[in-house]
């Protein structure tokens, strides 16, 4: 679920190395190890699925053609 799929298979085989070694290579453990070192390399590793975008979202342009101008307004006439 932490898509850290590459440390643990290392830890698979660390933990099989150290059984093999302390407890020798037909006890319980050591294989239960080596079966979760065979399971890890038939699942894909570093691999996520990608998806196809529903749907797209308009961005507006980082610099809009021209500015705000400002509106000269006639001073107020009175009658």
């Amino acid at each position: 679920m932490l898509e850290r799929n590459p440390e643990a298979k290392a830890y698979f085989e660390l933990a099989y190395a150290i059984f093999d070694c302390e407890l020798g290579p037909q006890h319980e453990r050591t294989l239960t190890a080596e079966r979760n070192i065979k399971k890890s390399d038939r699942t894909v590793l570093g691999i996520k699925p990608e998806y196809k975008a529903l749907w797209y979202t308009a961005i507006p342009h980082p610099a809009p053609k021209g500015g705000k101008k400002k509106k000269k307004g006639k001073k107020g006439k009175k009658k």
